[in-house]
């Protein structure tokens, strides 16, 4: 299994960023391998709420069905691949305050089923693309 833990500070308050990240068809303006989102309802966000991300993988488009496993407005929302899924993946973002103007964002994310030759490319490759979607989620959230 391959897990990755990021840190990220945000120049905006926990409410803007917490927003964004709930904003689920939003990913693809920041997420730079996700191409589009589609979500199964119109509803709010909440738990069992499902959602097809098309997303460009190691050069391959592939679509990744996901619900909403743990949602906490304004503080916490992970997303996870149904049992048995392969790869499986779980995202899981923290919203912290960090004062009143700021804040911080745990991340992790959990990818399981990957192919034991590939996982070295895998993990090489969200090492560079995990900071760079969070200092794009900020580009974007500190754009008026």
């Amino acid at each position: 299994m391959i897990v990755v833990e990021h840190t990220a500070n945000c120049s905006e308050p926990s409410t803007v960023v917490a927003a964004a990240l709930a904003d689920l068809t939003g990913y693809p303006r920041w997420q730079p391998d996700v191409l589009e989102v589609s979500r199964a309802d119109d509803g709010p966000i909440a738990v069992g709420a499902r959602l097809t991300q098309t997303r460009k993988v190691m050069g391959r488009r592939t679509e990744v069905a996901l619900t909403v496993i743990d949602y906490h407005p304004g503080e916490s929302i992970t997303v996870s691949t149904d049992p048995g899924a392969r790869p499986a993946v779980t995202q899981s973002y923290r919203i912290h305050p960090n004062g009143e103007t700021a804040s911080r964002i745990d991340f992790r994310l959990e990818l399981d089923g990957v192919p034991k030759l590939a996982e070295h490319l895998v993990e090489a490759q969200l090492s560079k693309t995990v900071p760079d979607m969070f200092t794009r989620l900020e580009t974007l959230l500190g754009t008026p």
